[in-house]
């Protein structure tokens, strides 16, 4: 499910969304989604966290402009 999901966000990138197109129309409202984007940084790497309720999160990096799958970091 929550493959299909990030499978989602790139499908629509490729054809021509933006993030805060893909935030609004297939994230923000997705019964698996438990949060709003939160940012962290890698380096110089800006990268948008979405939790999800099973423990994972949707990692959009704005640099690159790619989506993945990533287990939740621990605090």
């Amino acid at each position: 499910m929550a493959r299909d999901l990030v499978r989602q966000c790139v499908q629509a990138q490729g054809e021509g969304a933006d993030f805060p197109t893909i935030w609004h129309t297939l994230l923000k409202g997705h019964h698996l989604v438990a949060g709003i984007p939160r940012q962290r940084f890698e380096g110089s790497r800006s990268m948008l966290e979405i939790p999800l309720i099973n423990g994972y999160c949707v990692v959009y990096d704005s640099d690159s402009r790619a989506f993945s799958l990533q287990i939740t970091p621990t605090l």
